[in-house]
């Protein structure tokens, strides 16, 4: 969705309030929840009322945002500097809101889109791409030991296609196959460098077929190369910079947001971030 036509919700709270009902984050009424009556009504700015018993009540109640005190246009704008990637910060002073509330919306988000991607789980196929890399850290690190600090993430990426991305205790073989083995279909094609991890895919050549290139020697010969996956990682490490540092605890949760900005790139974003939170319990 457009900024403009954000703000335009955004502006009239009754609107904004209509639209996130129709997405289903708020709940519409025709029978009161008290008393079942069939006597209700909708009275001044977003409130039902019981003409049987004179009760009143939020949309809100019984939602996935009955807990949510913000405005319903404040919180369609929130969405909005989520998707635009404005920091919790940033977005706190440009809706003069408490930095707090800001960050513990946006934490909803991500929740929503961490079980969006959960929902999504399925096999990348054709030609894909495996690597590994480490993130945080105060220092560069090497592969292994070198990475002391370092949180060890591997990532997948389907040419043409999407990326799945993991936090991993470790790139050990056995955690690596495991991991090619749950995300990549049978008969694929796997291109890594040299890291002796992968010597493991020679003893699959009846799953996979497996094709290395050498980095220190070239960065692609022909087909076989690791760009698209390198490339992703460099798409997450500038975007995570931003944060100037994320905790251990949640730092999955932005790892995921990153999977899912680029897997629906081409797609509309707001919407899908929006309705995300309709997946949290």
């Amino acid at each position: 969705m457009e900024i403009m036509e954000v703000v335009k919700k955004a502006a009239d709270e009754e609107k904004a309030c209509r639209y996130l009902q129709a997405l289903g984050l708020l709940k519409t009424y025709t029978v009161c929840p008290f008393c079942s009556s069939e006597r209700v009504g909708w009275i001044r700015r977003c409130i039902y009322k019981c003409y049987t018993y004179s009760r009143e009540w939020s949309p809100r109640r019984g939602s996935v945002l009955e807990k949510t005190r913000l405005p319903y246009g404040r919180l369609l704008m929130l969405v909005k500097l989520f998707e635009l990637e404005i920091s919790a910060n940033k977005a706190s002073k440009e809706l003069c809101m408490a930095y707090s509330t800001v960050y513990g919306f946006y934490r909803l988000l991500r929740e929503g889109i961490y079980y969006r991607i959960k929902q999504e789980e399925g096999q990348l196929g054709g030609e894909v791409e495996a690597d590994e890399s480490y993130f945080g850290g105060r220092r560069r690190g090497k592969r292994g030991r070198g990475a002391l600090g370092k949180i060890p993430v591997f990532g997948i990426i389907e040419r043409e296609g999407k990326v799945k991305v993991e936090v991993v205790p470790d790139v050990k073989a056995e955690t690596l196959l495991k991991e090619i083995e749950k995300k990549v279909r049978r008969g694929s094609i796997i291109y890594t460098d040299q890291y002796k991890a992968y010597d493991t895919l020679v003893m699959h050549r009846d799953y996979f077929k497996h094709l290395r290139i050498d980095k220190g020697q070239r960065f692609a010969n022909g087909r076989v190369y690791i760009n698209g996956i390198e490339g992703f990682w460099s798409y997450a490490e500038e975007r995570l910079m931003k944060f100037h540092g994320v905790s251990v605890q949640y730092f999955e949760y932005y790892l995921k947001e990153l999977e899912f900005r680029y897997n629906h790139r081409s797609e509309d974003l707001y919407t899908l971030i929006l309705t995300s939170i309709l997946l949290v319990d």
